[in-house]
């Protein structure tokens, strides 16, 4: 029962580690964007931004989770995210990302 347990405990925290890890990768961003234009029927204009978008705070989000940073910091990077991505998509496409991000980029929520 405790090695099941400690196993179950490893394999979480590898999973949890390698995605931190991965995030500010360009393939990783490439794959996110991807799935973000089609679920969001991305135009081209946008699309183009939403992957700037995601190519400028990925790599900052990493380094703040890397330093342990404090909540505070990672929530206000996050929310400045957001807040491009608000100004880029129309209120149906927005509503439609903040329900694939939840799934998508688990990293991604606010810390409380």
């Amino acid at each position: 029962m405790c090695k099941k347990i400690l196993f179950l405990f490893l394999v979480f925290f590898c999973v949890n580690n390698n995605y931190a890890q991965e995030i500010d990768s360009k393939k990783h961003i490439t794959k996110i964007h991807k799935i973000y234009e089609k679920e969001l029927d991305l135009n081209k204009s946008q699309s183009k931004i939403f992957k700037k978008v995601l190519s400028k705070y990925n790599p900052k989000l990493k380094k703040l989770i890397d330093t342990k940073a404090s909540r505070v910091e990672i929530n206000k990077l996050t929310k400045l995210e957001v807040l491009e991505v608000y100004d880029l998509l129309t209120s149906e496409q927005f509503k439609k990302y903040k329900e694939v991000r939840k799934s998508l980029e688990k990293n991604k929520h606010y810390r409380k």
